[in-house]
């Protein structure tokens, strides 16, 4: 039961400062401390662990309670019951009354009794049962909670399920392919070996004519004659036979 002080505005006793004496005297402590949970985006763990620890600790007061509970006279328990009824104005009326007896000498306060115990207990039950009744309304709001957590946590991991499944399927074909473009490769290698040595071949065959053919020009111009001597025969149709074979 959220806690309640009692607490009555001065307005309602216009009748000196006796009535603030009398206030004073019977304002009541707060039975628990308040306490404010995390709203929006909080974990459901700490949800539930704030919870399980304002359960130990409303018990452990309603024992601390119960062990040291004290008699109550029966003019602090008549305001206790009027302010929470609400009922102010029968409050004022009381209050005016009380304050006026006992100011007159008409009411001897050491001879008022108190209240029997099962009024107190009683009352303590109420305040037990109104903090049980509210911690089931937070174990359901966080079990309500956890339930919607629940949910989109299957959610994400479906999806990633689904990611996961297309990447191994996006992995065996890459794979596939490269042992396929592997196997091209192997076959690739014997015939491009062999066209390297044949292209070394021709370039060395094109190298001998192009050294014959400097040959031939330097004798060309160191002779005065144009004419082409016997061997010259000889190098063009080397020449020809390298450009035939270049060409195939």
């Amino acid at each position: 039961m959220p806690c309640f002080m009692f607490k009555v505005a001065c307005s309602h006793f216009r009748r000196g400062e006796s009535r603030m004496i009398l206030l004073s005297r019977y304002e009541e402590v707060c039975l628990e401390d308040e306490r404010s949970f995390i709203e929006g985006e909080e974990d459901l763990e700490a949800t539930v662990k704030a919870i399980k620890e304002a359960s130990a600790a409303a018990s452990g007061a309603n024992t601390t309670s119960a062990a040291e509970v004290t008699p109550e006279a029966v003019d602090d328990f008549l305001r206790c019951f009027l302010f929470q009824m609400g009922m102010i104005e029968t409050l004022d009326c009381y209050q005016a009354e009380w304050t006026e007896l006992v100011q007159k000498g008409l009411l001897d306060t050491g001879r008022v009794g108190a209240v029997p115990e099962v009024y107190t207990e009683n009352r303590r039950l109420e305040r037990a049962l109104k903090n049980a009744q509210r911690e089931r309304e937070e174990y359901r709001e966080a079990g309500s909670s956890a339930a919607e957590t629940l949910q989109g946590v299957r959610k994400e991991r479906d999806l990633h399920r689904l990611q996961h499944k297309r990447v191994v399927q996006e992995k065996s074909r890459l794979i596939g392919e490269m042992k396929k473009l592997k196997g091209q490769c192997n076959d690739y290698e014997p015939e491009v070996k062999r066209m390297n040595e044949k292209y070394k071949a021709v370039l060395k065959q094109t190298m001998q004519v192009s050294l014959e053919r400097e040959k031939l020009r330097s004798a060309q111009h160191d002779t005065p004659n144009c004419g082409l001597k016997p061997g010259h025969a000889n190098v063009s149709s080397r020449i020809g036979k390298c450009c035939l074979s270049a060409e195939r």
